[in-house]
């Protein structure tokens, strides 16, 4: 994850697990509902205004924080 002090490896998305996602400018918080290797579906506290085929950034809670683990394309 990015900004840890030590590298630690990133785990596959589960599901019921909580998630910040920035889109654009927007930065929201959810919860997957579903997650399979490639695909992920996420119900979000607050929705957000995006395009398909936009990246989104996807964070996790690392230690107490959220930490940077990867990006997404947003799909129909």
């Amino acid at each position: 994850a990015v900004g840890t002090v030590d590298e630690k490896k990133v785990e596959p998305i589960k599901a019921q697990e909580p998630l910040m996602l920035t889109v654009g400018t927007a930065t929201t918080v959810g919860v997957t509902s579903e997650a399979y290797s490639d695909t992920v579906s996420v119900n979000l506290k607050i929705p957000v205004c995006t395009l398909p085929e936009q990246k989104v950034a996807i964070s996790r809670k690392v230690e107490g924080r959220w930490r940077l683990i990867g990006y997404g394309i947003v799909q129909k």
